[in-house]
C-alpha cells in the first residue's frame, strides 16, 4: 500500500463522507426528536455528526486502499472507489441502525396531536382508612403497561373528597405506549395491594374513553392468578389530554 496514494485517498473519502452525513444526520436527529431549541441540532451536526463522518469517512478511506492493494497510481481509482463504497455503507448502516432503535421505544398514543393520560378514582371505604394512610406516599397507584412501561400515577392529596361515605381517591397517570395488557396496581400502607385490569381500554384510546367508565371492583393482587374481586373497593377511569391533566 501506498501511504501517498492511502492518505489522499482517505481525504477525498472522508470529504465525501462528511458531505453525505449532513443530510442524512439531518433526517435521522428530527425523526428522534432532537430539539431545536437555540440551534442545539444544528451545533450537533455541524461539530459532531459531520466531523465524525469525516474521520470515520477517513479510517475507511485508509482501510479501502489496504483491501485494494493500491501500490501504484493506476490503482487509485480502484481505492478511492472502494473507500466511497465503504463509507456510504458504514454511514447508512449507522442511519438504519438508529432508525431501527425506535420500534423498540414504547410510543404513546395521541388523540387530536396530543399526550393522553389516564384519569383515575378510587373509592376507597373508611374501614380500609388509618391516619398514617392519609400521609404522603401511603395511598400509591401505578400503571403497568409493559416490561418498559411501568410508572408511578400522580396522586394529588388536596383531591382527596368524601363521597357516599368513601375516600375518593384521584390519580393521574400518563399513557406512555400502546398496550392491550395495562393493569393498574393499587397501594395502601403495606396492608392493602389491589389491581384493576384495564381490558376495556384500547391500545390506542378513542372519543368514546374520555366519557368515564362504569365503576368497578379491583381485584386481589396478592394472590397470583387469582380473580376474586375485592367488592367494596371501586374504580373508574376516563382518558384526559396530558395537557388537562397537568392544569
Amino acid at each position: 500500500m501506498s501511504w501517498k496514494i492511502a492518505l489522499l485517498v482517505a481525504l477525498i473519502t472522508g470529504i465525501i463522507t462528511a458531505m453525505a452525513t449532513a443530510p442524512v444526520a439531518d433526517k435521522v436527529t428530527k425523526v428522534h426528536g432532537v430539539s431545536d431549541f437555540e440551534g442545539g441540532r444544528g451545533m450537533l451536526i455541524a461539530f459532531v455528526l459531520v466531523p465524525a463522518g469525516f474521520f470515520g469517512g477517513a479510517l475507511l478511506g485508509l482501510l479501502g486502499t489496504k483491501l485494494a492493494h493500491a501500490v501504484e497510481w493506476s490503482q487509485f481509482w480502484k481505492a478511492l472507489g472502494l473507500s466511497v463504497l465503504l463509507g456510504q455503507a458504514g454511514l447508512w448502516g449507522i442511519a438504519g441502525l438508529s432508525l431501527l432503535s425506535l420500534l423498540s421505544i414504547p410510543r404513546p398514543p395521541q388523540m387530536n396531536g396530543e399526550a393522553l393520560a389516564l384519569e383515575v378514582e378510587v373509592s376507597v371505604p373508611h374501614e380500609r382508612i388509618t391516619p398514617r394512610s392519609l400521609e404522603p406516599d401511603q395511598i400509591r397507584l401505578s400503571l403497568y403497561a409493559g416490561p418498559k412501561d411501568n410508572a408511578y400515577a400522580t396522586i394529588d392529596r388536596s383531591l382527596f373528597r368524601e363521597e357516599n361515605g368513601m375516600l375518593v381517591v384521584t390519580a393521574m397517570a400518563d399513557l406512555n405506549s400502546a398496550s392491550n395488557t395495562r393493569v393498574l396496581s393499587f397501594h395502601i400502607e403495606e396492608h392493602t395491594w389491589l389491581a384493576f385490569d384495564l381490558t376495556a381500554l384500547p391500545a390506542k384510546p378513542t372519543a368514546k374513553d374520555l366519557e368515564w367508565s362504569e365503576p368497578r371492583p379491583l381485584r386481589d393482587a396478592r394472590n397470583t392468578g387469582s380473580t376474586a374481586t375485592v367488592p367494596d373497593v371501586l374504580l373508574r377511569y376516563r382518558v384526559v389530554s396530558q395537557r388537562t391533566a397537568a392544569q
